[in-house]
């Protein structure tokens, strides 16, 4: 008989994915519906690693759920499926950036905040300078990355630790197709704003390589390989599910794998599905599509460098303060 992959006792069951006990299923499925994350481990993470199981530490049992292949909704998952959930969620998101603002002003460390952000319909005519929609970007940016599956299935420090870390290259990317889609050739905000500040006008005019780069570079790429938004949907998930975040915890950074490896293999299935002998190479191009936004988002940073070197009066309010300094620390 096969033992159960989470607590080692004998089960012929497979649940979400994985051989396990009823008892394991029945606490995988309770963790996966609480809306609010999971309590840190007291000790070292370890609990369930040795042979004396430790059933009190819920953080640890539900690592060792996910490191034994256990994926939310495993069974129900499909391309299809999965393809309409990441659609309805992009939709959403783009309509709380052009439709509503925020409540109230936040901060970037309340953002990142396990609670939801809370928005408003936006007033009749109400107008947004750059600031201003790096701001709403950034903040509906964050609402969204809160409301994927894998989440809530975070503890705070978790949560915390993989918005900051994730938001701009979500930002970056959405942005970016949503204007190549639009058949702009450039990176611009709603209504042609220009993404970069007028305050750097002038310096920015000795530097034109690094405006051009940050406006049409991912732009570019995208139309060069003509990106399907079934494409960018499925790889917005890959670069965003990178275990590779600062101050994440084990059970975080396995989490987060593990939903990179099933986008992954979703991505390819899409590959083998339209493109046939051809997937292997379009797999491997879209996935080279990082590269291009890892470096849009370190000219970027070079941008709010200049900023705050040739313009130290120019004052970052709200939330621009937080991310703008995380930016430039990580």
């Amino acid at each position: 008989m096969e033992k159960c992959g989470i607590c080692d006792r004998e089960s012929n069951a497979f649940h979400y994915g994985a051989f396990c006990c009823n008892a394991c299923k029945m606490f995988f499925r309770r963790v996966i519906s609480y809306k609010s994350p999971l309590k840190a481990c007291p000790f070292k993470e370890d609990c369930f690693d040795g042979p004396n199981k430790k059933f009190e530490c819920r953080l640890c049992r539900f690592q060792k759920c996910v490191t034994a292949g256990m994926i939310h909704n495993q069974e129900n998952i499909t391309l299809s499926s999965t393809l309409q959930q990441l659609s309805q969620l992009e939709f959403n998101k783009r309509q709380i950036l052009e439709h509503y603002q925020p409540l109230k002003e936040i901060t970037f460390e309340e953002a990142t905040d396990v609670g939801p952000v809370q928005f408003i319909l936006k007033t009749s005519g109400q107008v947004f300078d750059c600031p201003g929609w790096e701001r709403m970007h950034q903040i509906a940016t964050i609402d969204y990355l809160k409301k994927l599956n894998f989440s809530r299935m975070m503890t705070a420090a978790d949560l915390k630790a993989f918005l900051k870390s994730s938001f701009m290259n979500c930002a970056i990317l959405s942005l970016s197709m949503h204007e190549y889609s639009s058949k702009f050739g450039i990176l611009q905000f709603p209504g042609g704003v220009d993404v970069i500040p007028r305050e750097l006008d002038k310096i920015l005019a000795f530097k034109p390589e690094l405006v051009i780069g940050i406006k049409c570079r991912l732009i570019g790429r995208l139309a060069e390989l003509q990106v399907t938004n079934e494409e960018f949907f499925l790889l917005s998930m890959i670069f965003l599910c990178n275990p590779a975040v600062a101050d994440i915890s084990k059970s975080g950074a396995v989490l987060l794998s593990s939903y990179q490896q099933l986008y992954s293999n979703l991505l390819l299935k899409y590959c083998q599905t339209t493109y046939q002998h051809l997937a292997p190479t379009r797999f491997t191009d879209l996935l080279s599509l990082s590269h291009v936004v890892a470096k849009t988002k370190q000219d970027i940073a070079s941008i709010v460098f200049l900023l705050k070197f040739y313009r130290p009066d120019f004052e970052f309010k709200e939330i621009l303060k937080g991310s703008s300094e995380y930016l430039l620390g990580n």
